[in-house]
């Protein structure tokens, strides 16, 4: 036996109505999720790279003027110790920078939470369905 069919268009149009209202949903939280990495990670970087260069100036600069004060025939030993101190503090940098990276949540993350959520919702069986 068949169902009315102005109820059955009617329920069709409020799952559809519905799926949209989530997609879009998801959509928006998906844009929002965007912009604010992109933005977030455009400042970090400028304040970083003009920290790196103010810091290394200073280096360089402080470096140059303890070698031009001590006795010519160290001159030689300190520009290596300097040159040896900068590459150590290079890769510690980096290796700081590859231990935090590691710790941080996937680029888009809670977008994907609340996708597998709704996915999981999905497949659960609605009471009223038959095996």
């Amino acid at each position: 036996m068949a169902g009315d069919p102005g109820k059955l268009v009617g329920r069709a149009r409020g799952i559809v109505a519905t799926s949209i209202r989530a997609v879009r949903t998801r959509m928006e939280l998906l844009a929002v999720e965007i912009q604010e990495t992109g933005t977030r990670a455009i400042r970090d970087l400028l304040i970083a790279g003009m920290a790196l260069n103010f810091v290394l100036f200073g280096l360089l600069l402080g470096a140059v003027w303890i070698v031009l004060a001590v006795p010519a025939e160290l001159r030689r030993f300190l520009l290596g110790f300097f040159s040896l101190a900068f590459l150590i503090c290079g890769a510690g940098a980096l290796l700081w920078l590859r231990s935090d990276s590691a710790g941080r949540k996937p680029f888009l993350h809670a977008t994907l939470t609340i996708l597998k959520g709704d996915e999981q919702a999905l497949d659960k069986k609605h009471p009223d369905e038959q095996t």
